[in-house]
């Protein structure tokens, strides 16, 4: 197969291919004196690793991990796992690509999530909140960046748009337990879930590749979000303290664990409840791209997940049509 951009998921053993791909990693090799530069290629369909053995060294210096490269290779296998021979591999030039080419948007309609979150914010009964509320989500400017970040690096949410796709689902699951529950502030629960990630605005950095910033790394999103959240607290005339108090809670306590990186523990019934519909909402998604990847590869179990430790039964393998 030969064409100007092989998506990376449409490439099969056997294939010749050209196209431009994100440098994922990149690390020289040695081997009884011969070198080799063992690297992986990404596009928003896929990764696929590779190997070059021409000019290894002076590539290595040439190369830089997280932009874009024209690759021209072949599509073949070691130990039973796909693995591209590399035979040309150059830097892009700006104006080569298309720009969204690399990292995967979501297939929700974000205009419908938007006028989903302005739907609850019209719903509340607490005037404070409901100002807190609109003053966030009626920035254009803020929207603009809450509509594209991605909700994760890796495990969930790893796409354009993924940050909204995912609080928007973690307020609904929260909605539905006040249903159940009647004896929770519904307001406070559904804005912080709202909220809960918005620090990953600062955090996640997506332009080929999805990366952490510099203040994400070091402060993290949960601090970052919840410091957001307090200076426009600061905004609101008269914004009672005990209520910006809890709302903080429900910012800084909803990985559920130190362990997991939250400053506190939960300690409210909203605080609770954000924990664990955070965790229904992150992990089916993981679960479904695993889903997704066994189907594709026509597997019942997927490999093993070191996140969750252990497979994942997919259901009955079905032949590939």
């Amino acid at each position: 197969m030969k064409n100007d951009q092989a998506a990376i998921a449409d490439i099969r053993e056997g294939d010749e291919f050209v196209g431009f791909y994100v440098l994922k990693r990149c690390a020289l090799k040695e081997s009884e004196g011969s070198y080799r530069l063992e690297i992986e290629l990404s596009d928003k369909t896929g990764s696929l690793p590779g190997v070059v053995w021409e000019d290894a060294q002076l590539l290595r210096e040439q190369l830089v991990r997280g932009e874009v490269m024209k690759v021209k290779g072949r599509l073949s296998s070691y130990k039973d796992k796909p693995q591209a021979r590399i035979d040309k591999i150059r830097p892009a030039q700006e104006g080569e690509y298309p720009p969204d080419s690399f990292i995967p948007s979501t297939t929700a309609d974000c205009e419908a999530l938007v006028a989903r979150i302005m739907e609850y914010i019209e719903s509340f009964r607490d005037t404070h909140l409901e100002q807190l509320g609109k003053l966030i989500f009626t920035s254009s400017v803020f929207m603009k960046e809450f509509t594209r970040v991605p909700g994760g690096s890796q495990w969930h949410h790893s796409c354009l748009g993924g940050l909204i796709e995912h609080s928007v689902a973690v307020a609904e699951i929260c909605d539905w337990v006040t249903k159940k529950y009647p004896g929770l502030n519904r307001d406070l629960l559904i804005l912080a879930a709202l909220l809960h990630d918005v620090g990953k605005i600062k955090e996640l950095s997506a332009k080929t590749t999805i990366e952490y910033s510099d203040e994400g790394r070091l402060e993290g999103h949960l601090v970052m979000g919840d410091r957001f959240v307090r200076n426009m607290c600061e905004r609101i005339e008269g914004f009672p303290p005990r209520l910006k108090m809890l709302l903080s809670h429900l910012m800084l306590s909803h990985h559920g664990f130190h362990a997991f990186s939250s400053p506190v523990e939960p300690m409210t019934p909203e605080a609770f409840v954000l924990y664990y519909a955070d965790e229904i909402d992150a992990k089916l998604n993981a679960l479904q791209k695993i889903l997704d990847t066994c189907a594709e590869e026509g597997k019942e179990w997927s490999d093993f997940n070191r996140i969750l430790s252990r497979y994942i039964y997919a259901g009955e393998k079905k032949e590939k049509e």
